[in-house]
């Protein structure tokens, strides 16, 4: 929930309101430490890196307006800006690569079941974690597993919602 709840405060601040993201950065806080109470797991840098990542991937549902998700970037030291050493994609692009591929996957399966896209983004999930787990081995591999699949199925919703139709668009 906090994930959630701080994914719609970054859009609010990329929307302008310059407050919030004061607000999304608290709430990314509270959803690390309810990360590591609630898994036992409590390497911060890495729950910073997949924290910071699920709240950007479920900010980009809000975004499927503007010609980039990412922009307005907020300054540093926010965990929101693209040049943080502890985001997700700088700490492995490859395992953000496979993160996105699986994503892709799982959204044709819904279009067209295919067992090969499953095993494909089974396939992707487990490589970002073995990616991730080499990296901020601070998190178990099957937490690593677990957060991989939670950010393929945010990437393949967001394929979903941008592919369709608008609300009272014709065919």
């Amino acid at each position: 929930m906090h994930v959630i709840e701080a994914a719609k405060a970054l859009e609010d601040f990329r929307l302008g309101h310059g407050s919030a993201l004061e607000r999304a950065e608290a709430l990314l806080d509270r959803a690390i430490t309810t990360f590591q109470e609630r898994t036992g797991e409590h390497d911060e840098a890495a729950w910073q890196a997949a924290a910071v990542y699920m709240v950007e991937l479920w900010a980009t549902r809000f975004s499927a307006a503007r010609l980039t998700a990412f922009d307005p970037a907020p300054p540093p030291p926010s965990r929101f800006t693209p040049a943080h050493p502890l985001r997700l994609e700088t700490v492995s692009r490859e395992a953000h690569d496979h993160v996105l591929r699986a994503g892709r996957c799982l959204e044709r399966t819904v279009r067209r079941p295919d067992e090969t896209d499953v095993v494909r983004a089974q396939h992707g999930m487990h490589e970002a974690a073995r990616l991730l787990h080499d990296q901020l081995d601070g998190l178990s591999m099957p937490l690593w597993v677990l957060i991989g699949r939670f950010c393929a199925e945010i990437q393949a919703e967001n394929l979903r919602i941008r592919k369709a139709p608008a609300p009272g668009a014709t065919a």
